[in-house]
């Protein structure tokens, strides 16, 4: 097929030309998908308006039903609260405790005294003196009110009267009381949980005797402690009009926490674990859709305050019973807009039968001739794939091959047609498909394009594939199968095979030269790269590295060729000169590596080695991370090494101790690198290599 068919095909599929079909009555076509258009568009207006609708209706009434339900309930624990100050008036407003209160106040709480202006009367008595029959009135109103405790609190800070069997007061409860008395008025205290079970503090300010409400100020407060868990039980207890799903919740706010208070549950104070700083000096929290107070349901929420920045009632309900009813009208609603469609849909598709019926053979001419062009293509694309060298393959959902191009089936040494319906575990071998469906799953998990390698035997000759997969995506865009093209790269392969087995031939030069030069630094080059090796695998390094750490080390001593060796192996301590001296044979480790390409970060390994994190290394103090891992690991193992391996001069040190050297320098040696270096001194390779040091140090 030459060029001019091919773009006349493109153009007539492109634009839909078809000069042929022509409807009989183009009118009524159009004239007809008008009215399915607005009827189609009626049907889904209509139904969203209803729903709409229907939802603000159902929001509006759990608003306002939760909002009476949350205030009601407010309603009555406010009015159980003010019953109990109710009852504290027996005491508060008693002429004989406001005048013993007055007393205490003007003698700075001091009992001992007789209060100033007392006449011989009586009560000219000390005020300790009184202090048994006040604790005595106090005791009985507390068991007689079904009080636990009882204290009235001065302005001098002292609980001076206390009723019978009171425990002492606390910390909190002193502060609540201090606050009644500066700020004049009655105050509730957060609820707590004792061993009786919970309670919570009422305190009400005392004022002097024959004082005018409003007129002076408190001289003293009456703190009384009351039992709360049987009224919070009966509170939150479900009622018969509740509906199902709903739910109250007492929450209080204790400091910089809110608190759910549940009799119910162990423990009795729960901890809320969300934000519910909303509710702070809100009186009624607005109505919303928001995550229940306990746990990450979503709810239909409303609150009540009992008591202000203290306490709330919470009605929670939960959203799907709220919206229950709302989703049966949602899906009696669709459902008829559905059969609406249907039913439109059907008269449109019978009248446009009518209308294309004379004209289906025309259809039928002109797809045959729509698959004569697209056969053209595929022959077309076909000459294209069988001209290209790598190997082309697709594959199905079950592995098999659905296509391969000319270069594929040469490759595999199979005719095409036979490869068709294979997997790689016939065309491969087991071990290898194996291997190629790691590869497999990661393009499809990913869905992108995915190259991996693989070493196979093809016509009983090894070949080095590169192996670029990426899925395969048919109708509706889902993945149906695997495009995978090979690239045979075995030649590349086999040339960088030669050149680092010529690297490795000139490693092996230059540590036998280290070794004619000095026996001890070629042995021991040898053993810090072993350990070196074995640290890094330890630490999981790859490839690259782990051969960069063992090339390295094995050259990590050929500088000190060009240092005298009667300074290396002097037996006193080095001058200053002859240590700058030995710290210079990195360089001269640079002046003999460095015009070998290793292809890997050999030499900065090497001229990193001495480095230390702390910045006190040499030859150009790096610190941290500017140093190299592989350098790092090396620092480490030739510390170690040196420290263990016997000298003509002194024995070797032992293995725990030398561990120990490097962890107390964690600021100079890479801590991941010293642990994996103890695990591998213990392991029985490194034991075993250790021994073999003792038993021959060169």
């Amino acid at each position: 097929m030459n060029d001019s068919n091919m773009n006349d095909f493109d153009f007539d599929v492109a634009q839909g030309n078809d000069t042929n079909f022509r409807p009989r009555s183009q009118k009524a076509l159009i004239a007809a998908g008008l009215v399915l258009s607005v009827l189609l568009i009626l049907s889904f207006v209509i139904p969203s308006i209803l729903l709409d609708k229907r939802e603000t209706e159902l929001r509006e009434n759990l608003m306002e039903r939760q909002a009476v339900l949350a205030d009601s309930r407010a309603t009555l624990f406010r009015q159980w609260l003010n019953s109990i100050e109710r009852q504290t008036d027996r005491v508060v407003e008693n002429e004989l405790f406001r005048l013993f209160a007055y007393e205490v106040d003007l003698v700075g709480g001091d009992l001992t005294l007789v209060a100033p202006g007392a006449d011989d009367s009586d009560l000219s008595v000390s005020l300790f003196d009184q202090l048994p029959f006040m604790e005595r009135v106090l005791t009985d109103f507390t068991a007689n009110s079904d009080f636990l405790a009882s204290y009235l609190y001065g302005r001098s800070g002292v609980a001076y009267l206390v009723s019978g069997g009171a425990p002492s007061l606390g910390l909190e409860q002193a502060q609540l009381a201090e606050a009644a008395i500066k700020s004049g008025r009655s105050l509730f205290g957060p609820v707590r949980q004792e061993q009786s079970g919970l309670v919570m503090d009422l305190v009400v300010p005392i004022l002097p005797a024959q004082s005018e409400e409003n007129l002076d100020a408190p001289v003293a407060a009456m703190l009384l402690t009351f039992p709360v868990t049987t009224q919070i039980a009966e509170f939150l207890a479900p009622h018969p009009l509740d509906q199902e799903g709903e739910s109250f919740r007492l929450v209080q706010q204790n400091g910089d926490m809110f608190q759910e208070l549940a009799p119910q549950k162990l423990p009795n104070i729960q901890t809320l674990n969300q934000e519910v700083i909303s509710l702070r000096g809100d009186q009624v929290f607005g109505f919303g859709l928001r995550t229940s107070l306990t746990s990450d349901q979503q709810v239909y929420q409303t609150g009540a305050y009992i008591l202000d920045d203290l306490m709330w009632v919470v009605l929670e309900k939960d959203k799907d019973l709220a919206e229950q009813e709302l989703n049966n009208f949602n899906t009696v609603v669709v459902a008829l807009a559905v059969l609406i469609i249907l039913i439109v849909s059907a008269l449109f598709v019978a009248f446009w039968w009518r209308l294309s019926s004379e004209h289906h053979a025309q259809m039928h001419n002109q797809f045959k001739a729509l698959a004569q062009k697209i056969n053209q293509q595929k022959q077309f694309l076909d000459k294209i794939n069988g001209s290209i060298a790598d190997y082309i393959g697709l594959k199905g959902s079950d592995g098999s091959y659905r296509y391969v191009n000319r270069a594929f089936s040469q490759g595999v040494g199979r005719p095409e047609e036979q490869i068709i319906g294979m997997d790689d575990a016939a065309l491969f071998g087991s071990g290898t498909a194996a291997r190629m469906a790691v590869s497999d799953q990661r393009a499809l998990t990913s869905q992108s394009a995915i190259t991996s390698s693989e070493r196979v035997f093809l016509n009983n000759k090894e070949h080095h594939l590169q192996i670029s997969k990426v899925p395969f995506l048919g109708n509706n865009n889902e993945v149906s199968g695997l495009v995978s093209v090979f690239r045979d790269v075995t030649d590349l392969v086999e040339e960088q095979r030669k050149r680092e087995k010529a690297v490795q031939q000139t490693v092996t030069a230059l540590v036998r030269a280290v070794e004619l030069r000095d026996p001890y630094l070629g042995g021991h080059s040898r053993r810090v790269s072993q350990f070196a090796v074995m640290v890094a695998n330890q630490m999981q390094l790859d490839h690259r590295q782990v051969t960069t750490v063992e090339i390295a080390a094995n050259l990590s001593q050929i500088g000190k060729l060009a240092i005298p060796r009667d300074i290396l192996n002097k037996p006193e301590r080095l001058s200053p000169e002859e240590i700058a001296q030995v710290q210079r044979h990195p360089e001269h480790a640079e002046r003999l590596l460095r015009d070998i390409d290793f292809d890997l970060p050999v030499l900065d390994t090497i001229l990193q080695m001495h480095e230390r994190l702390d910045g006190k290394g040499y030859p150009k103090g790096l610190q941290n991370d500017n140093i190299l891992l592989t350098a790092r690991i090396l620092g480490a193992c030739d510390v170690f090494c040196a420290r263990i391996e016997p000298r003509s001069y002194r024995s070797g040190m032992p293995t725990e101790e030398a561990l120990e050297i490097l962890e107390s320098n964690l600021s100079r040696y890479d801590s991941n690198v010293v642990k994996s270096l103890r695990e591998i001194a213990y392991s029985v390779d490194g034991e075993k290599l250790i021994a073999t040091i003792q038993a021959n140090p060169f």
